[in-house]
Order: C-alpha cells, then sequence, then structure tokens
C-alpha cells in the first residue's frame, strides 16, 4: 500500500453511519407505512436558529442548513441547490457523500457527516441506504449540492429508526453533497511502461474529465496504479484493495511525492491520467518501502480523478 510503504502518508476513508441504515438489515417500505393520513406528519417545525446571520448553501465548503417546510410532501422531492459538473451517479456507483439530516417535524437536526469531520460512503442502488437516498441521489453530479425532502415510506416508515433519533411517520429532509465516486464502468486500468527513464515528468490525459480542475489546496479522491519503470513491475494499486478503498488527500500540504503534487494540477474531475515521475519528483537515491522501490527509480502512476472539493470548514 502506498500509505503504508512509502514515506509520504495518504488517508484512505471508509465509515458507515447507521441512521442512514435501516433497522435489523431491512429497509423501511411504503408497504410498510399506511396510507392513512391520521398516520402520517401532517405539519413541521422550523430549524432552530444555531448560528448567527445566513449560511450561504451554495458554499460546499460550508455546513448547510436546512429550513423546513410548512406541510410534509406526500412524495419525495429533489432539489438541486448546486448542480455538480463531473461524474452523474447512477446504481451501482460507489459514493462519498457530505450531509445533514433534519426531522420535519421538530425542525431538530439528528445526524451530520460534517460533525464527525468525515465523509459518508455507500454503494448506490444497492439497498445500504434508505430508499429516499437510493431514488433521490440518482443522477447527481460530482460537486454537487441536494436537498431531498423524503416521505416516510422512503424512510423509516411506522417504526422509526432503532436508536429513536427519527420518531415514527417521520418526513426527513437531508441537504446532500456528491464529493467523489467510482463509476460502475471504471476499471483498474492497464499501464503502458516507458523503454527509458524519465529525466523530467511526463503527464498524459488518457480520458479527460468533465468535472472541475483540481487546485492546489483541494481535497482530492483518486484510484490508481503504480509502476517501476525498470522492471516494469507493479508495486501497489489502490484498486486491489477495493473499489471502495479510494485515497483521500489534501494537494500542496506535501503529504504525496512532488511527481503527483505537480502532476495532479489542472485534472478534471473524471479524467484519468499517466504520470511518468522521474526520480527526483519520487524517492530519489534513496528509494522506499525497504527495497518496493529501488533507488533512483522512475515511477509510472496511472490516476483516476474521482473527485475534488476545497478544504471543508
Amino acid at each position: 500500500m502506498l500509505q503504508d510503504r512509502l514515506s509520504k502518508i495518504i488517508i484512505a476513508l471508509i465509515c458507515v453511519v447507521p441512521v442512514l441504515s435501516s433497522c435489523g438489515g431491512e429497509e423501511a417500505s411504503e408497504s410498510q407505512v399506511t396510507s392513512s393520513e391520521s398516520q402520517l406528519v401532517t405539519s413541521c417545525s422550523p430549524a432552530p436558529s444555531t448560528t448567527e446571520g445566513e449560511v450561504n448553501n451554495t458554499d460546499l465548503s460550508i455546513k448547510p442548513s436546512i429550513q423546513t417546510p410548512s406541510e410534509p410532501p406526500v412524495g419525495l422531492e429533489v432539489e438541486d441547490i448546486v448542480e455538480g459538473s463531473g461524474p452523474q451517479a447512477s446504481a451501482g456507483s460507489f459514493l462519498v457523500m457530505q450531509y445533514v439530516g433534519v426531522s420535519c417535524s421538530t425542525g431538530l437536526q439528528f445526524d451530520a457527516s460534517w460533525d464527525r469531520g468525515q465523509p459518508f460512503s455507500f454503494e448506490l442502488g444497492a439497498g445500504k441506504v434508505i430508499t429516499g437516498w437510493d431514488e433521490g441521489i440518482a443522477g447527481m453530479a460530482v460537486g454537487g449540492r441536494r436537498l431531498l425532502t423524503i416521505p416516510p415510506g422512503k424512510a423509516y416508515g411506522s417504526s422509526g429508526s432503532g436508536s429513536g433519533s427519527i420518531g415514527p411517520n417521520e418526513t426527513l429532509l437531508f441537504i446532500v453533497d456528491l464529493l467523489a465516486l467510482v463509476p460502475t464502468d471504471l476499471d483498474k486500468p492497464s499501464v503502458s511502461v516507458p523503454d527509458e527513464p524519465a529525466s523530467e515528468l511526463v503527464i498524459t490525459d488518457i480520458t479527460e474529465g468533465e468535472g472541475p480542475e483540481v487546485q492546489s489546496g483541494d481535497i482530492v479522491y483518486v484510484h490508481y496504479v503504480g509502476y517501476s519503470q525498470s522492471t516494469n513491475t507493479q508495486f501497489d494499486a489502490s484498486w486491489d484493495r477495493g473499489r471502495e478503498q479510494y485515497i483521500i488527500f489534501p494537494l500542496g500540504q506535501a503529504t504525496v511525492i512532488d511527481g503527483w503534487e505537480e502532476g495532479l494540477l489542472g485534472m478534471k474531475v473524471g479524467g484519468r491520467r499517466e504520470l511518468v515521475i522521474p526520480p527526483d519528483l519520487a524517492y530519489g537515491q534513496d528509494g522506499a518501502g525497504e527495497g518496493i522501490i529501488a533507488p533512483n527509480e522512475t515511477l509510472v502512476f496511472v490516476v483516476d480523478l474521482l473527485g475534488a472539493n476545497a478544504f471543508l470548514n
């Protein structure tokens, strides 16, 4: 693993948030919730003010605030606050999200990934989250922010959540940010190793993304494969640890080798890029990983940029 074997540290975040999972591994379906109006929430309470001044919900670096409607909707409602420009979520995609959740009847927050300082990862359409998420996030693009208003039948129904944080027949409101995704059609790439070592950084876009360009200071989400040029052998690949084992790191903070710091700048989300990195921008005359990377080794990486966003407050 690059972050274990080599001298630079990258952090992979895979976390589980119970409140989004159905109780006992079963989701609340519409059949579990009767259509009787007496059993449904009939009004929503305004969310209490927790911050001074208004929050700019179009700024994805700031935790958003949620205003509850006066009446809960009958069906699932989806509103794009910010439309992303990266790849779109579809069933089978592995997503990385930030979110805030509020109960409609109380106006109170019951959960927020922002408060834990970690995003939430899951596979869309696999029944790992409530139905309102599986349906409401489909089609959302990386870099977007969306408001989901979810009726009880697509949330936790007449039972509520097992923890008691969500009451029976509760309408839920979420603001979700799609930070990154691993598309269903994206697989581990092959790597073409040059015959000669490199004397300078060589950048080749295999696929140009359609999302925003990476800037210094962004948090980036990537998959990668790494080869040693002299031996034409793979020394590491995040793909081999699983589709969900992407890595996350801040660009421009000296947490990765210089060849990555320079080579990823300007790359667009959704793109695939080859980096041929000379020794002086990699591990130089010392090598790394107790012989895994030899001294004065040229390294070849193919990197998939899954997402990028500014430092989160």
